[in-house]
C-alpha cells in the first residue's frame, strides 16, 4: 500500500518533477514561463471560442474559429505574426483589413454564424475588438445575460473539459496559422488525441501540452491591446453584475 501511494500517476509519467510540482515536458524543454492568470487574463481572451462552440457545437465552432483566424492572418499577410486565438489580437486590424476579413467570411458563408454566436459578447461588451464583424450593434434578448454568464462559468476552471477544449482550439489555430510546429517526441504531435479528453491517458498528455502552449503563446503575443481588453472586460463585467463578474486570481 505504501509503495502504491508513492507511484507517480501514469498521466504524469512524462512530466518532470520539480519539488512537489510536475512540469509538462513542453514547458520543461522551454524553461519556466512567466505568470499567466487563467481567469483574469485568458478567460476574456478565449471566451469568444467558447461562445462559438456553445452556439454551433464544438466541431462547427472550431471550424468557424479557424476560418476567422485564418482570414485575419491572410489580411495581415505582410505584417508581423499575430496569434488570432486571442480576442485582443483583432484590435491590430486596420479598417481595410477588417473589411477584407468580413468579405472573406461572407464568401465562405461563415460571417452570419459567427455574428449569431458572438452577439451576446458584443451586446454586453460593445468595445470588444471583434466588433468590426457586425454591421450594427446586436440587440439584447431578455435572458441573454444569463445565457452569457452560463457560458462564461463553464471556462472558469482551466482543467475542466470545456476550458480544455477551448485551449485546444487556440492551439489548433496556432497550428493552422503555421505558427506552431512540434517535434515527434512531444504529446502535441498526436494532437488529435485531444478529442478523447478526458477519457484516455494520451488525451491528458495532449491537454497538458495544450495548456502549456497557451500560456507560452500568451506571454509571447500579449500586447498593450491585451491589457486594454482584459481591463475593460472585467470593469464592464462589474457594471453588469458585481457578483458574477468579480475577478479571480488563478
Amino acid at each position: 500500500m505504501s509503495t502504491a501511494r508513492k507511484k507517480t500517476p501514469k498521466v504524469l509519467a512524462d512530466h518532470k518533477k520539480v519539488g512537489k510540482k510536475f512540469i509538462p515536458p513542453f514547458v520543461a524543454k522551454l524553461g519556466q514561463l512567466g505568470e499567466v492568470r487563467w481567469v483574469n487574463d485568458l478567460v476574456p481572451e478565449l471566451l469568444w471560442l467558447a461562445l462559438l462552440s456553445d452556439r454551433h457545437g464544438r466541431e462547427r465552432g472550431v471550424d468557424l474559429a479557424r476560418r476567422l483566424a485564418l482570414a485575419a492572418v491572410d489580411a495581415r499577410r505582410s505584417k508581423p505574426t499575430s496569434w488570432f486565438a486571442l480576442a485582443s489580437a483583432y484590435a491590430k486590424l486596420s479598417v481595410s483589413e477588417q473589411e477584407a476579413v468580413v468579405a472573406k467570411l461572407g464568401k465562405d458563408g461563415a460571417v452570419q454564424e459567427i455574428r449569431t454566436a458572438l452577439s451576446p459578447l458584443l451586446t454586453f461588451y460593445p468595445e470588444c475588438p471583434l466588433r468590426f464583424l457586425f454591421d450594427n450593434p446586436p440587440e439584447s434578448e431578455d435572458d441573454s445575460l444569463e445565457k452569457f454568464k452560463d457560458v462564461l462559468v463553464t471556462i472558469f476552471d482551466r482543467w475542466d473539459t470545456p476550458s480544455t477544449f477551448e485551449q485546444a482550439t487556440a492551439v489548433y489555430i496556432a497550428f493552422c496559422s503555421g505558427m506552431l510546429k512540434v517535434s515527434k517526441d512531444l504529446a502535441l504531435a498526436n494532437f488529435s488525441a485531444i478529442e478523447e479528453f478526458p477519457n484516455t491517458e494520451e488525451s491528458h498528455h495532449v491537454a497538458s501540452g495544450a495548456r502549456a502552449t497557451v500560456s507560452m503563446f500568451y506571454e509571447q503575443f500579449k500586447t498593450d491591446d491585451s491589457a486594454v481588453w482584459v481591463s475593460y472586460f472585467w470593469r464592464r463585467g462589474l457594471e453588469l453584475d458585481d457578483c458574477m463578474f468579480e475577478t479571480v486570481t488563478g
